[in-house]
C-alpha cells in the first residue's frame, strides 16, 4: 500500500476539509493526491519477489550493481524521495535541481533553480553533474532521470551564437507576441544547447536510462525539453513558424537557425536508453477531483482537459462553458442534488518552471467578474503549490461560500492552503453552483 504525501501538502487538522470552502479543498485535495509525484514514482518502481520494475520493463530485482537518479523541476524531491523509499542504500548517488530547498532526508547533491524562463545562469552547472553522472555509470547500472515542469530551465542553455540572457529575451519576445507557453518550450527544445533536444540521452553510453516523468498537457516530448527526445523534423517546422509569425527569425544568428534547418543532424540516441514514461498526468487531477465532489452529494461535469489560452481568455473560455453546463442541468430548489460541479485544468498559457502566481490572480479577476449567478462560485488552483512569489497563495476561490454555515466576506478571494513541490500537472479550475433558494412563503 503506497502511503500519503511524505510532507503533508495539506492541513491534517481535520478527516473532511471544513471552513468557507469543503467542496474546492476537497476537489483540490483530491487532485494532488491523484497526480501525486511521490505517490506516482512508487507506483512506477516496484520491487516484488524478486523482480523489480522500472516503468514499463520488468527485470530481475539484482540485475543491478547500483541505482543513481537525475532529479530535475518543481517535484524533483518527491521523486527523489520515492526512489530512495523504494531501493534504500542501492541509490548510491544522485542529484537535484529544484526551485525549493531539498529535505534533509534525501543526502544528494542538489541545487535550487528560481522560477523563470530558460537561459538560466546556473543551467551550465546542473547539465555538466548530470552529464558526468550519465558518463560515470557502467553496464551494471542504472539510471533514473526523474523530470518534472521546471526542468526546462534546468537544461536549457543558450544555442551558439547567443549569450543566455540573449536567449532569455528571445524566449520572452515570443511570449509577449503571442507565443503560447507550449511554443515557447518548444523554441527552446529546438534552438536550445545543453541537455534538450535528447543530447542528455547522449551521455548514457552504457548504463540502462530509464526516465519517468510528470506532464502538466503540454506533452511529454517537451518536459524539460525533451532530454531523451531527439527533435523531429516536424518540430523543426513549427518552429520556424513560430518565429516567422512573432518576426523573430531575422534576430537569430546564423548558428541558431541552422538548428532549424531542414536537415539539420540528429543526436544518436543509445540503445539502452528507454523511452519516457509519464507517471502523472492532468486526466489524473481532473478524475480524482471530479469524483471526490461526486461523493459529496453534488454533479459533477468535465468543461475541458485542458485550457492553454493566457488567463484572461482561459477565465472567459472557462465561465462560458460552466455557465452552459449549470444551465443545461436547469437546477431547482427541489433538485436532487447539491449542485453542479464544473472542472477543467490548464497551463492559463505559461511556460513550465515560470511563477503561475499573478497569472493565478489574473485569471481569478476575470472570472469573478463574470459571475451571473448568485449561487455561484469558482477557484483555481496550482498544482505545484506556492512556487514562486510569496503573494501568491496556491490556490483561492471567489464567491459565496459553499458551507452556508461559513460566513465570507463579499468581494473577497479567499486563500486555499498547500504546501509546494508535490507535482505539477498544471492548474485546477472548478466552478461550483449551488441550488437557487426556493419560493417565498406566503405570510
Amino acid at each position: 500500500m503506497i502511503g500519503q504525501f511524505p510532507w503533508e501538502p495539506f492541513p491534517q487538522d481535520t478527516p473532511e476539509p471544513k471552513g468557507p470552502d469543503p467542496i474546492y479543498r476537497t476537489a483540490f485535495q483530491a487532485a494532488v493526491t491523484a497526480a501525486d509525484a511521490y505517490r506516482s514514482v512508487r507506483f512506477a518502481l516496484r520491487r516484488e519477489e524478486g523482480v523489480l520494475r522500472v516503468g514499463n520493463r520488468f527485470v530481475a530485482d539484482n540485475r543491478y550493481r547500483q541505482v543513481a537518479f537525475i532529479a530535475l523541476g518543481n517535484a524533483a524531491g518527491s521523486m527523489a524521495l520515492a526512489a530512495l523509499h523504494v531501493f534504500g542504500d542501492r541509490l548510491t548517488q544522485g542529484y537535484l535541481a529544484a526551485p525549493e530547498p531539498i529535505p534533509d532526508e534525501l543526502p544528494f547533491r542538489d541545487v535550487i533553480v528560481p522560477p523563470g524562463l530558460p537561459g538560466y545562469a546556473g543551467a551550465a552547472d546542473i547539465v555538466q553533474a548530470a552529464t558526468e553522472i550519465a558518463e560515470g555509470l557502467g553496464p551494471q547500472d542504472l539510471l533514473l532521470l526523474l523530470v518534472s515542469p521546471g526542468a526546462l530551465r534546468c537544461l536549457c542553455l543558450p544555442p551558439p551564437g547567443m549569450a543566455a540572457d540573449e536567449f532569455a529575451r528571445l524566449l520572452g519576445t515570443a511570449a509577449s507576441a503571442g507565443a503560447t507557453g507550449r511554443e515557447v518550450a518548444l523554441l527552446a527544445r529546438t534552438l536550445g544547447d545543453g541537455g534538450v533536444g535528447g543530447r542528455l540521452a547522449t551521455a548514457a553510453r552504457q548504463v540502462d536510462l530509464a526516465t519517468l516523468l510528470v506532464d502538466r498537457g503540454d506533452g511529454p516530448g517537451l518536459v524539460g525539453g525533451g532530454p531523451i527526445d531527439p527533435v523531429t523534423p516536424d518540430e523543426r517546422a513549427e518552429a520556424r513558424n513560430v518565429l516567422e509569425r512573432c518576426r523573430l527569425t531575422g534576430t537569430l544568428p546564423a548558428p541558431a537557425r541552422d538548428r532549424l534547418a531542414a536537415g539539420a543532424d540528429l543526436p544518436e540516441i543509445p540503445k539502452r536508453v528507454d523511452r519516457p514514461v509519464v507517471v502523472a498526468a492532468p486526466s489524473d487531477g481532473l478524475r480524482a477531483a471530479a469524483d471526490a465532489v461526486f461523493d459529496r452529494g453534488w454533479t459533477s461535469r468535465l468543461a475541458f482537459l485542458e485550457i492553454r489560452e493566457p488567463p484572461e481568455t482561459a477565465a472567459e473560455t472557462f465561465m462560458a462553458r460552466a455557465e452552459e453546463l449549470v444551465a443545461a442541468e436547469a437546477l431547482t430548489s427541489d433538485s436532487r442534488t447539491k449542485g453542479v460541479a464544473v472542472f477543467a485544468m490548464t497551463t492559463l498559457g505559461l511556460l513550465e518552471g515560470v511563477d503561475e502566481g499573478p497569472a493565478l490572480g489574473a485569471f481569478l479577476n476575470r472570472a469573478s467578474a463574470l459571475l451571473r449567478r448568485r449561487e455561484m462560485s469558482v477557484g483555481l488552483c496550482r498544482s505545484a503549490g506556492p512556487i514562486g512569489s510569496a503573494a501568491f497563495p496556491p490556490g483561492a476561490v471567489f464567491g459565496p461560500s459553499t458551507d452556508p454555515k461559513a460566513p465570507v466576506r463579499p468581494g473577497r478571494a479567499r486563500a486555499l492552503p498547500m504546501k509546494g513541490g508535490i507535482t505539477d500537472v498544471g492548474l485546477l479550475a472548478v466552478a461550483l453552483c449551488g441550488l437557487p433558494p426556493g419560493p417565498t412563503a406566503e405570510p
